[in-house]
């Protein structure tokens, strides 16, 4: 009878060993983000463009390697950052960004039409503007940062681009990656509304 009680007791052992082996190997659902327009934005047509039409290129944009990648990057330090396996981009992180800035620009200015990158060749866009982001992370409950350079293209301007650079911060309002990719758009949209105050002062020099 001892030995019968005993194997049952290391039966019973053994079929909770395995469900604690089970329950710790299950791995949480990955999740999956976008970055979006945004929504209240509001034309912001001023003289100097007004009654002009304007073909718009937006990109290429340079990314840095380790940005550009499926898994959403987030700042734990200065030096350290944490790439996450379980919240993720739906898309390419690079053409999302160009996406929602296309997206942006053609909602404040009467543009006949605003690309994001590539385009066809039929499309000649009177202004260009080609971005390099240096930074575009944030932390959880913290802030998102976008440090950028870009420039606008003026086709009729003989004199070169003009380089501009950019340093967004925007608020993370909770400590989790909704709110993060939230903040991230918001940047977006801030950089939007900078690179249509240049369009206009560029517009006006003509």
């Amino acid at each position: 009878m001892k030995n019968k009680a005993g194997f049952g007791n290391i039966g019973r052992v053994f079929f909770f060993m395995i469900f604690l082996l089970a329950a710790c190997s299950t791995t949480p659902a990955v999740k999956y983000y976008t970055l979006n327009p945004f929504s209240e934005m509001q034309p912001d047509i001023s003289q100097a463009v007004s009654g002009t039409p304007l073909s718009i290129g937006v990109g290429p944009v340079k990314f840095p390697k380790f940005l550009d990648r499926p898994q959403i990057v987030t700042r734990k330090s200065q030096h350290r950052l944490e790439v996450s396996e379980f919240h993720r981009w739906a898309g390419s992180f690079s053409e999302d960004f160009l996406r929602v800035l296309a997206k942006n620009i053609s909602m404040l200015l009467p543009a006949d039409r605003v690309a994001a990158y590539p385009w066809t060749d039929r499309f000649s866009p009177s202004f260009r503007i080609p971005l390099t982001v240096e930074q575009f992370d944030g932390r959880l409950g913290g802030d998102v940062v976008l440090n950028v350079t870009w420039s606008v293209w003026h086709q009729k301007d003989a004199n070169g681009p003009v380089i501009k650079h950019t340093r967004i911060k925007e608020p993370v309002s909770a400590e989790d990656y909704e709110a993060l990719v939230a903040a991230q758009s918001r940047a977006i949209a801030a950089l939007s509304r900078a690179i249509v105050m240049e369009i206009e002062r560029v517009s006006d020099r003509d």
